[in-house]
């Protein structure tokens, strides 16, 4: 399956053993539920994909940096899965710092329409991630980043979105939900730096986007309802 142009890759991301030892050594000495204190000269997002990757863990993204307990929340969102009363937790470094970056407090109107996924094919391979971010442009022309917080939860919990077929092959979505309340095993400061793809944000018209959403649900990502 050719990924269509919209659709971004994941950059490079080579785990050298010393890397591995030194995302290691860094989650050892964390404290339990505090600010893990990085210095690392990799990017945040790779030492959060490793975590995720190596042990059972999700990922939480907030502006909110003082939540003591992630609490299920209802969501507002077209898909059914994605609009439920639960916390949304993913295993994708990047896809969570988006959510943590985003000053919704400063922009109430501010929507969200994004996307994070993998392509299995028929024998099991699995692409790299690939990904979507669009956010209002009303607000994009405004520079809403903030510094937000990720908070590293057991995945104990939670549960994945179940795979989409298309075209004959699956889509695994790193997409995760559980209807209960999760303490924080570990918590990470992140801004508008940390998230590779600031530059490739879109914006979309809200008005178009639900009009497009609704008349057509079929035509995913609605192209027509972005602005840039």
């Amino acid at each position: 399956m050719q990924a269509p142009d919209w659709l971004l890759p994941r950059p490079e991301f080579e785990l050298s053993p010393a890397k591995q030892q030194a995302f290691e050594d860094l989650w050892r000495s964390s404290c339990p539920g505090a600010w893990i204190p990085y210095t690392l000269p990799y990017p945040k997002w790779q030492f959060l994909t490793y975590l995720c990757e190596a042990q059972a863990l999700v990922l939480h993204g907030s502006q909110n940096r003082a939540i003591g307990s992630v609490e299920p929340r209802q969501a507002n969102d077209i898909r059914t899965y994605s609009n439920q009363r639960a916390i949304y937790a993913t295993t994708d470094g990047i896809w969570v710092i988006y959510f943590a970056i985003l000053d919704r407090l400063r922009y109430p109107g501010m929507s969200l329409f994004n996307t994070c996924f993998r392509v299995q094919d028929p024998a099991g391979a699995l692409s790299a991630p690939l990904y979507f971010f669009s956010i209002t442009q009303a607000a994009l022309i405004q520079r809403p980043w903030c510094e937000g917080a990720i908070y590293i939860l057991s995945r104990q919990q939670f549960e994945q979105e179940a795979p989409q077929n298309l075209q004959g092959v699956d889509i695994i979505f790193p997409h995760w939900i559980s209807l209960h309340p999760a303490p924080p095993l570990a918590k990470l400061t992140v801004g508008p730096e940390d998230f590779p793809f600031l530059p490739q944000i879109h914006g979309h018209n809200n008005e178009k986007l639900r009009h497009l959403a609704t008349s057509d649900p079929q035509g995913y990502p609605w192209l027509n309802a972005l602005e840039s």
